[in-house]
This record gives C-alpha cells, sequence and structure tokens, in this order.
C-alpha cells in the first residue's frame, strides 16, 4: 500500500484553487485511504473521535484556499496557532503554494459558524529540510499572517518525550463525512522502536512521532486532518509536540499515524520566527 499523507481535498466539497498539481493529483488516487485499506473489525470513525467543544483547542485553525464557498468547503488542512500572527502546519500541505494561495479560519471549532475568521497569509516558510533524510521527514511549514488572531496559542514541545497518550484534532475524514464541526480522538504514544518496526526504513526518528493503537486501530487522524496539532492530554497547560502528517491508510491496526515531532525541529522554527520580527 502507498503511503498516504493526510490532506487530501474532501470529495465533494470546494477545489483547493492555487495549490498545484501535487495536491489535486492526491485526490484522485486517495481520497479516503479507508476504502484502499484491507477489512479490519473496526468501524472506522478524526477517527474515533468526537466533536470538540468551542475553547476546547482555542489554537486550532483550519487551512483553505481564498475564493467562493464556506470555510468548511474550502479547508484543506489544519494548523496551529503558535503565536498571535503565525501558524504551524504541515510543509506536504503547503509546499507547492504561495502565500496568496492561503487563508486560515479561526474562532470556532464549526466551520460554518458565523464566528469563523478568515485571515490571508502575508509570507509562507516551508521547512528547508522536507524529506531529508527520509519522505516526509521535516514536515512542518509557518504561515505569517497578514494580521494577529484573537486566538490563545499553544506552546511547544521542545524535548523529546515519551508519554501514555495524546491528543489530536481537525476537520479531516471520520470514515463516513468530512465533518463540519472539528473532531478530537485520543491516541495512545507509540514508542520510536515500535514506529521503525511499523514502517521499516520510512522513519526518521529525529523528526517524526508516532501515536495510535497498534493492536487493534480504530482511532487516528485521517485524510484532510494534515498539519494539525497532536497535543499532550487535556489538564494544565496543554503542549503542541507534533504535526498531523502521514500514514498508511487510518486507524489501522499495525499502522500508527506518523507525525511531525516538534522537538527535532524547534530551534529551526525559532531562527524562522526570529527574521519574521
Amino acid at each position: 500500500m502507498d503511503k498516504q499523507r493526510k490532506h487530501l481535498i474532501r470529495l465533494g466539497a470546494g477545489v483547493a484553487a492555487g495549490l498545484g498539481a501535487a495536491a489535486l493529483a492526491w485526490a484522485g488516487t486517495a481520497a479516503n485511504a479507508a476504502t484502499d485499506a484491507p477489512e479490519s473489525d473496526f468501524e472506522a470513525q478524526i477517527i474515533g473521535g468526537q466533536p470538540a467543544e468551542e475553547g476546547q483547542y482555542p489554537w486550532l485553525v483550519g487551512l483553505g484556499s481564498p475564493g467562493e464557498g464556506t470555510p468548511w468547503e474550502r479547508q484543506f488542512c489544519g494548523g496551529s496557532v503558535i503565536a498571535a500572527d503565525v501558524v504551524l502546519t504541515a510543509a506536504h500541505c503547503v509546499e507547492d503554494a504561495s502565500a496568496g494561495d492561503l487563508v486560515v479560519f479561526s474562532g470556532s471549532v464549526d466551520l460554518e459558524s458565523d464566528a469563523v475568521v478568515e485571515t490571508a497569509v502575508a509570507d509562507l516558510h516551508v521547512a528547508d529540510s522536507f524529506n531529508d533524510p527520509v519522505a516526509m521527514a521535516n514536515d512542518w511549514a509557518l504561515l505569517k499572517l497578514a494580521e494577529p488572531v484573537d486566538v490563545e496559542p499553544i506552546a511547544l514541545g521542545t524535548e523529546a518525550a515519551a508519554y501514555d497518550a495524546l491528543e489530536t484534532a481537525g476537520w479531516g475524514n471520520t470514515g463516513s463525512e468530512y465533518p463540519v464541526v472539528a473532531e478530537w480522538v485520543e491516541v495512545p504514544f507509540v514508542s520510536d522502536a515500535d514506529c521503525e518496526s511499523a514502517y521499516p526504513g520510512e522513519v526518521d526518528a529525529a523528526s517524526m512521532l508516532c501515536a495510535g493503537d497498534l493492536a487493534n486501530g480504530g482511532v487516528d487522524s485521517c485524510q484532510g486532518d494534515s498539519g494539525g496539532p497532536i497535543m499532550t492530554p487535556a489538564g494544565g497547560e496543554q503542549v503542541l509536540v507534533g504535526i498531523v502528517s502521514w500514514g498508511y491508510g487510518c486507524a489501522e491496526a499495525g499502522n500508527p499515524g506518523v507525525y511531525a515531532e516538534i522537538a527535532g525541529f524547534a530551534g529551526a522554527i525559532d531562527e524562522v520566527l526570529a527574521g519574521w520580527e
């Protein structure tokens, strides 16, 4: 099975105009990775999650294209506000885009809410080391917004650590639809060793982390969630530890979700932010 990036344009909704052939090519081949997956005994449902409440993840934003249509119709990736005018997302969401091709939707987990604020992107930085040393390594990008958003930023996790569980959220495929209201799910942390065993030769432990139920599957991020956050669990101040990146299918046993691990490139992020000040 081919490796699936998790940022595909949703079926039946708007096309992310201006993002180029690379984004569109994925839509024809893997718009729902679950259709290619081996049959299993769980129902792909994010997958296995539930709707997020307003204010649960104030830093969660949708990334989309400008133009006509609702934010839900134009959203194709997620992102996290890490400063009043900066969003962190996945490199593969924007590698073929320019700043003018992008907008950010903030202010509500409901992409059809009147509370959603659409903000233009003024500048864009894709990681210089994206796809090095292996495909999808260093899968991060920064968006400089045209104006600040009234959103609580999330702190970055700058030290690699092992966790019992993490939380991820977004507007991606639930197995049956692309929801209007963002969904979230708790996913078990997967060690680097187990991650590398699941994907031999494809994991860069320095810039990737894995999460998911290895034994049973059933919980995961999926297409449309790319660029969104994976965080420490609720309770106290949450910390952003990774970015939804790739995986084989969605929520399959033995195939955990792979996330860009912020601790591996926190210094590079700081350098870009310093240059934007």
